[in-house]
């Protein structure tokens, strides 16, 4: 595989059918019946619709910023929660299966991406489209690490299109759109803007339980969440007289994107010399009190090389397990890490080696991992 192309599908081939075959909207023929009337016409002709254009001209090989495409390449169709958009991912797949260039075709239904539910659709639909383009690229990636990854955006909801380039920007893949007078793709520009990978890491468990669970209830999450400048960014809903929470479309696609692509420029600290059991500075009479396993928290923190101190801070009430607490240090070399049984937290105080954020940003992702 030297290419992979995930296309966002819309109902174009299905809307110049049933005109050409002077079928009803609501008839939908076969896909062996597609595949025989596309079979007379050339990849190219706009009858052939968006999907079918857009992917004979990249497969034809093009120059984009990432390199040029070429085949043999793998197509992953994302096509809507509707009957006529799985009609055309089983249309296209049939049909690229058997033009010896593809090496590989597959179809996924986005579940919730339906033009029935205005409010299902931009909540649920759009936070689907990004799961989903997020686990087949990865999956691309690691199965062919050197191919060129894309995404082509031509077909589908115009939503869907504009949502597919944000993907792109996010997860570090070219973009690709066709426009009907084009007589090649062009490739989307990316947007000059980026996440804040700070408030991500510091609310990492929640960001995590939201994308698994999809929703919430509200009370389950303590008081610093619920103060936090992230909180009024989640969806909100009233279910039997008690309020959810859950990621909106842009969330899922931040932490999607910052828990595929890896921070640029990370640099690890340098080590510290001293001894893990020296560089515990704790107040054993709070020890005495504190949450299961702190003590064990304590040292393995302190057999991180590039810790110089640890000592406990305060006691604080959470109902996560674990936390990094990233913002508000007054220095670079400065770090908290909260401790929790679900109930009561012990915030700890870490003296690192960092001298620049690049020191800085690689142990936040260290301690991130701890929340997994």
């Amino acid at each position: 595989m030297k290419t992979y192309v995930l296309a966002t599908v819309g109902t174009s081939l299905l809307t110049n059918l049933r005109r050409d075959l002077n079928l009803s909207d609501h008839q939908l023929p076969s896909e062996q019946q597609a595949v025989a009337w596309l079979r007379q016409r050339d990849p190219n002709d706009r009858f052939c619709g968006a999907e079918i254009n857009s992917i004979a001209n990249l497969l034809a090989g093009q120059d984009l910023s990432a390199g040029r495409t070429q085949p043999p390449a793998g197509l992953q169709f994302l096509v809507s929660d509707t009957a006529e958009g799985q009609w055309c991912g089983r249309a296209l797949t049939l049909y690229f299966s058997k033009w010896s260039p593809v090496k590989e075709v597959n179809w996924e239904k986005v579940p919730d991406l339906t033009d029935a539910d205005p409010r299902r659709f931009a909540h649920q639909g759009l936070r689907s489209l990004v799961k989903l383009a997020a686990k087949h690229l990865q999956e691309a990636q690691r199965r062919a690490p050197t191919a060129l990854r894309l995404i082509d955006a031509t077909g589908g909801y115009k939503a869907q299109i504009s949502f597919a380039g944000l993907i792109g920007q996010v997860l570090k893949v070219p973009v690709v759109y066709l426009f009907e007078r084009f007589t090649h793709c062009i490739e989307m520009p990316p947007l000059p803007v980026d996440f804040d990978r700070s408030l991500w890491i510091q609310h990492y468990p929640l960001f995590r339980r939201l994308s698994e669970e999809n929703l919430a209830p509200a009370r389950d999450f303590d008081h610093e969440e619920r103060q936090s400048r992230l909180w009024p960014l989640l969806d909100r809903e009233q279910i039997d007289g008690e309020e959810y929470v859950s990621l909106s479309p842009v969330l899922e696609l931040m932490h999607q994107g910052f828990e595929l692509v890896p921070p640029v420029g990370r640099e690890e600290p340098p080590a510290c010399d001293l001894p893990p059991k020296d560089k515990l500075r704790l107040a054993q009479a709070e020890m005495a009190h504190a949450p299961q396993g702190s003590q064990q928290v304590a040292e393995r923190l302190a057999r991180l090389p590039w810790v110089r101190s640890v000592e406990n801070v305060r006691f604080v009430n959470t109902s996560v397990r674990s936390r990094v607490k990233s913002q508000g240090a007054p220095s670079l070399n400065e770090i908290h890490y909260v401790h929790g049984d679900g109930g009561k937290g012990l915030e700890f105080r870490l003296i690192t080696t960092c001298t620049t954020p690049a020191h800085r940003d690689w142990c936040l992702e260290q301690l991130r991992r701890w929340a997994e």
